[in-house]
């Protein structure tokens, strides 16, 4: 398990920092056990690489569209090998790797659900991530949610 000070050594952007000392104790259970490679779509200065690196991942693939935040996460890990940066904005996502879609971790920015498009074969199912916000009685539990949150 790592801690707040293993991340010291990175260059991290006030935003960037913040969100390690507020999340890193859930990343050990959010985004654990990972496999030898990892795909980190929106990966900041790279402090998910970092996490996934220390935690057995042998390359990090790191895909960032922010210029700023980019420029971080070369100065990081530009000359590490186990860590590829794309930099990149991506507007759609499709993901079929056989198999390896288990123990998947996808964080999004709004409330969604999953519309189920088409079953191939049997466990072989298209969704697709929608965004849903809910009738007017979840929006207000939602907006008292969010006030109370300790973020």
């Amino acid at each position: 398990m790592c801690s707040i000070q293993d991340f010291e050594r990175l260059e991290l952007d006030e935003q960037h920092r913040l969100t390690v000392e507020q999340e890193l104790e859930g990343w050990h259970s959010w985004y654990l056990p990972v496999e030898d490679t990892v795909l980190d779509v929106g990966a900041g200065c790279g402090e998910t690489a970092f996490f996934y690196l220390n935690h057995g991942a042998k390359k990090v693939i790191c895909v960032e569209s922010n210029p700023k935040v980019v420029g971080l996460l070369r100065k990081n890990f530009g000359s590490d090998g186990r860590v590829i940066i794309v930099e990149a904005h991506v507007d759609s996502i499709k993901i079929d790797i056989e198999g390896s879609e288990r123990n998947m971790i996808f964080e999004t920015h709004f409330p969604f659900r999953l519309e189920k498009i088409k079953t191939l074969i049997p466990n072989v199912v298209i969704w697709k991530l929608k965004e849903d916000w809910g009738n007017v009685l979840t929006k207000a539990i939602r907006k008292i949610a969010n006030a109370k949150r300790w973020w």
